[in-house]
């Protein structure tokens, strides 16, 4: 009690989780690493069911999802489908990192062969100006995919909360 865990210090996606945090967009929040904007410093998350669910929960809610490229071909990746097939007002962002981060960094196949038909918007972790013209909610479906490299050993940060 009283420590969260948040992204690593080299992470990245920060720099697409502080738009969306100035934004004040409120993403629900895939399993994986994606479950970690929830906490201190980014805070965009409101909630988290299971692998593959932040596609179909936030189609119902805020609409945006946040979502791994595992957690995506996991079990996403149907929901993804019918919010397009239904034309659902949703921001899906896909965090691809082509790793299992949570369970120990395993490689993932390329996502964008598989999602080709939603025609993705494909940004760099690192570009501030394509990142922000990215992170916008469209009337209809859009997906976003950013990718970004873990650093090499990089560990999830343990920070004490200070301000509750």
């Amino acid at each position: 009690r009283g420590y969260c865990r948040t992204f690593c210090r080299a992470c990245p996606f920060h720099p697409a989780l502080a738009i969306l945090h100035e934004r004040n967009m409120r993403a629900v929040c895939d399993a994986g690493c994606a479950i970690l904007a929830m906490n201190p410093p980014h805070r965009i998350g409101i909630a988290t069911y299971g692998l593959g669910s932040s596609i179909t929960v936030a189609a119902a809610s805020t609409g945006v999802a946040l979502i791994g490229d595992y957690a995506l071909l996991h079990s996403g990746i149907n929901a993804l489908i019918d919010v397009y097939e239904r034309r659902l007002p949703l921001l899906c962002i896909v965090l691809a990192n082509n790793r299992m981060g949570m369970t120990g960094g395993h490689p993932v196949p390329e996502i964008l062969r598989y999602i080709a038909w939603a025609d993705p918007v494909v940004c760099a972790a690192d570009d501030a100006e394509a990142l922000r013209r990215a992170l916008v909610s469209q009337e209809g479906p859009s997906t976003v995919v950013i990718e970004g490299t873990c650093p090499e050993g990089a560990r999830h940060v343990t920070l004490e909360y200070r301000d509750l």
